[in-house]
């Protein structure tokens, strides 16, 4: 998804760390510059110089002319964006902006909702790939609230981890011995639930349905699921 995005996709990226998010955007960005795509970047001065960095250890020209850096603003880089979409040079246009993340952590709620919805306009009507942080502990059952379910339906796309294989068995075992077998009236329940506006990957969803329709075992699966990840990663350490 970070490599290839579809036109006018508008993604959400979880992360629990600096090293993981400049090592998502460092990915999301060189890919676009392969694809000879404009790539803008609107962060704060330290998640910019990681970013940069993450790039020259990619062998990317972080000076290179494709590459547009912007502080933070409390509105999209629309003048950056009609730019480089104009420029015949560019096949495309690529930007990662953390203007959401600022503003909710400020208690600015109703502002990030609008910064998102006006994110989301440009997405679809322009086809410019968008990627968007949310700083936040998958297994953290305090990091599924509202704010999350606001952002997930303002975007076309959820990415929850790293490595969607290793979640996916972490979250699977947890959820067996939890809840164990998911049938009867619990598969039908899953089978009809109708999810999320967006694009994430399974294990993801069942979580969201697990915190809908089970809540009372959602936070042990996630204690569980976060012990299982924690052993899959040390294995393939």
């Amino acid at each position: 998804m970070l490599a290839s995005p579809p036109r006018g996709s508008h993604i959400l990226q979880i992360y629990d760390s600096d090293d993981f998010l400049s090592a998502a955007v460092a990915h999301f960005a060189a890919e676009g510059i392969k694809q000879s795509e404009a790539v803008l970047l609107s962060g704060s001065r330290e998640h910019l110089a990681a970013i940069e960095a993450r790039l020259r250890s990619l062998g990317v020209d972080a000076e290179s002319g494709q590459l547009v850096r912007t502080g933070l603003h409390t509105a999209l880089p629309h003048t950056a964006v009609d730019e480089a979409l104009a420029d015949p040079r560019f096949t495309g246009v690529r930007w990662w902006g953390e203007i959401t993340r600022t503003l909710y952590q400020r208690g600015e709620r109703e502002a990030g909702l609008a910064a998102e919805k006006a994110a989301d306009e440009i997405a679809k009507k322009q086809g410019v790939k968008i990627l968007c942080p949310y700083l936040g502990d998958k297994y953290d059952p305090r990091a599924y609230n509202e704010t999350l379910l606001e952002l997930c339906c303002l975007h076309s796309h959820v990415i929850p981890a790293e490595d969607y294989a290793r979640h996916r068995q972490a979250v699977n075992r947890a959820i067996a011995e939890v809840v164990g077998d998911i049938k009867g009236t619990l598969l039908q329940s899953l089978n009809s639930w109708r999810g999320l506006a967006c694009d994430l990957p399974s294990s993801q969803a069942v979580l969201f349905w697990l915190r809908e329709t089970l809540p009372e075992k959602f936070e042990a699966v996630l204690l569980r699921a976060r012990a299982y990840g924690a052993e899959d990663a040390e294995h393939s350490a």
